[in-house]
């Protein structure tokens, strides 16, 4: 009897006690999740770089006169197309500042006519090709000159821009739209001996 009333006493015991923690909840912590803070980053946005503005007229001149002697076009239909530029040298060229400086050379030689750029466009769209292309290659050339019933295609490559010293590495072309013959071609090493040739007799005339 005693132990029953002693397992009784305890029970309502414990129960009292789980009834007081069910009552009574402790409080709970809410924990934050961790968020991963990068470090601050130093490194700025690079600004778009300032393009160099070279005298493309000074530097391709000697080649356009060269290329385009008079002397030594008799056939076809003179119209002769300016190609987009082929950017060998790994450097970002402003083919705008080449192009214009290229029609305004060949306007002033007065040996071909030049093919309205409007056209050009035209042609390009028709063709598929896009306005800024960075695949310039002859053929392509070639055969966007046909399109537009070009028969003389201007096509010019350069492999190095001019550095401090305003040398580069060029080479201009005279293509046969209906052939893909190059009719004549001249590189800078060719203009550069022609101007130490020019040098030396002018010191010797002196």
């Amino acid at each position: 009897m005693k132990r029953t009333k002693s397992f009784l006493i305890t029970a309502s015991i414990a129960f009292l006690l789980a009834g007081c923690q069910l009552s009574n909840p402790s409080p709970q912590i809410a924990v934050k999740p961790t968020i991963d803070v990068p470090p601050p980053d130093d490194v700025l946005e690079t600004p778009p770089e300032i393009v160099k503005k070279n005298d493309w007229n000074t530097i391709l001149s000697p080649f356009v006169k060269r290329v385009l002697d008079a002397s030594s076009y008799s056939g076809g239909n003179h119209a002769l197309f300016i190609s987009d530029i082929q950017n060998r040298s790994n450097e970002y060229i402003a083919n705008s500042q080449v192009n214009d400086a290229l029609h305004q050379l060949v306007n002033q030689q007065n040996t071909f006519a030049v093919v309205d750029r409007e056209t050009v466009d035209n042609a390009k769209q028709a063709l598929g090709i896009a306005f800024d292309d960075k695949l310039v290659s002859r053929s392509k050339m070639i055969a966007l000159a046909k399109s537009i019933n070009v028969d003389y295609v201007l096509f010019t490559t350069i492999y190095k821009i001019p550095n401090e010293s305003g040398e580069s590495t060029i080479s201009m072309e005279l293509l046969s739209a209906q052939t893909g013959e190059i009719l004549k071609r001249v590189t800078s090493a060719e203009i550069q001996s022609l101007q130490n040739q020019s040098t030396n007799s002018q010191r010797e005339i002196e």
